[in-house]
């Protein structure tokens, strides 16, 4: 198994990538094509032990800004670490592409390279969330599609329920529709469409949910457009960063908290796993007729080898395969609904 690795994605290039990519190999069995500049890559592979012939560099001295616009990173930079990465594994040199760079940039490179599964209009960012009762909830989408249509939705649930199952065990993973009420006839035009058509599918589909019971425990996919997707995902990691530091800012008020702090600390430690953004790996970009993982830009290398899992794991489920087949599976619903 080999996988194509940007080195010069992210905020902490090249560094952060190489190292995600060398405890993969030495504790995995893996290979790693890094991709970037080579003398870069060179120096931070000084000084540090693992098998050789696992770790390839392919030169490239392009690299996508993590601000640059979409289109200048596809017209512009053709020979970008991101563009060479899934030209290799266009080309099957590698089975998956892992980025932590310029998210856009990420799934449009891919989708252009690559191109979506047949059936799949648009392909989505999907984000992985700790919840109360499961181990994790599935945000699709979590930021890429903004104008969406009933039918968008019902595909974002198709790839999340196959992704659930295949990569994380889930059977008949429960799927809810966010919106601003739980009631059937909630909502704007395009979630009252979304809903009749989930509905009329075979999918365990278990109706609309506020984004109140996200966390809940009882619901395995959370199923909306890009907006709506990524304005609920940015506030609970800004509501996660306010409620951290009021609390540090707490405890320091008085020895009687700082005590108890102490006595909390295996608490802390647990919750702190729990939501620890590097448990969670990278986005998996669903649609893709390939492998594609973006991780947040300030991955360090452990978020960086949960990426890599991910992009293994996808490509030993073969999940794209097992997408296509599910979309054939409501095509009839589709075209009926596009007619």
């Amino acid at each position: 198994m080999t996988i194509a690795i940007d080195a010069m994605g992210g905020d902490l290039f090249p560094k952060n990538p190489v190292l995600g990519a060398i405890k993969a190999v030495n504790e995995k069995n893996i290979s790693v094509i890094l991709v970037g500049d080579e003398p870069a890559i060179k120096k931070e592979l000084d000084g540090l032990r693992f098998n050789s012939q696992k770790v390839e560099i392919v030169h490239t001295t392009q690299i996508v800004d993590m601000d640059e616009p979409v289109a200048s990173a596809l017209r512009s930079k053709r020979k970008s670490s991101m563009r060479v990465c899934y030209n290799l594994h266009k080309s099957g040199d590698a089975e998956g592409v892992v980025s932590a760079g310029n998210s856009g940039a990420m799934l449009a490179i891919g989708r252009f390279v690559l191109k979506t599964i047949p059936g799949i209009d648009r392909p989505c960012i999907s984000a992985l969330l700790p919840s109360l009762k499961s181990n994790k909830v599935l945000l699709v989408d979590a930021g890429a599609n903004m104008d969406c249509t009933p039918e968008h939705l019902l595909q974002f649930a198709i790839l999340g329920d196959v992704y659930m199952e295949n990569i994380h065990s889930v059977k008949h993973p429960r799927i809810g529709l966010l919106n601003v009420g739980a009631e059937e006839g909630k909502g704007d035009e395009l979630s009252k469409g979304a809903y009749d058509l989930i509905k009329s599918s075979s999918l365990n589909f278990l109706g609309n949910i506020e984004g109140k019971e996200f966390f809940n425990g009882d619901i395995d996919i959370v199923v909306t457009d890009g907006f709506a997707g990524n304005v609920l995902l940015k506030s609970v990691q800004g509501a996660a960063h306010f409620v951290t530091n009021a609390l540090k800012q707490e405890i320091k008020k008085s020895l009687s908290a700082k005590v108890g702090a102490m006595l909390m600390m295996p608490a802390f430690k647990g919750l702190r796993k729990r939501t620890n953004y590097a448990e969670f790996g990278g986005a998996p970009l669903l649609g893709l007729k390939g492998n594609g993982i973006v991780c947040h830009g300030g991955s360090n290398p452990k978020a960086l080898l949960f990426g890599i899992n991910f992009a293994e794991w996808a490509a030993q489920a073969k999940l794209v395969e097992r997408m296509e087949e599910k979309i054939l599976e409501y095509n009839d619903i589709l075209i009926k609904k596009q007619a």
